[in-house]
């Protein structure tokens, strides 16, 4: 048996279809690199399997409003107290009680705080700082 003589023509062809090839797939924004070879190896088939192969999703940027996270702002190591709504000191409470009590609704932003590092109470809200959403 006789091996397949391999011509300068075939080579040629084989390289002008890996370049077709190559600039489909780099228009349609794809490794460019591997579907030259992929055109090379396999010549016309190579270039229908551009056309064939799924795509890429493009990514939707998202519409959705990201609400910012609040928390109240004060020293963690410290004691607080509140008033609550019959105007009754409550406390010594610590900065996590606090907090587990504004987010259960215990504690609402006008209700009135007070810890060792302030000069008068004030309301939750006057307290509270706004953290971006990282994700």
């Amino acid at each position: 048996m006789d091996m397949p003589t391999v011509t300068p023509l075939m080579i040629f062809s084989a390289f002008a279809i890996g370049s077709i090839a190559s600039y489909l797939a780099y228009k349609r924004e794809r490794n460019p690199y591997i579907w030259f070879v992929v055109g090379f190896l396999f010549g016309i088939f190579g270039i229908f399997a551009i056309f064939f192969a799924a795509g890429k999703k493009k990514s939707v940027p998202s519409t959705e409003k990201k609400e910012p996270v609040f928390n109240i702002d004060g020293p963690k190591d410290k004691f607080w107290y509140y008033l609550d709504n019959l105007q009754q000191r409550q406390g010594p409470v610590s900065h996590d009680a606090l907090t587990s009590a504004w987010k259960s609704g215990e504690v609402d932003v006008s209700t009135f705080v007070w810890n060792e590092e302030m000069t008068d109470w004030k309301p939750l809200k006057e307290t509270l700082k706004a953290e971006e959403v990282k994700i």
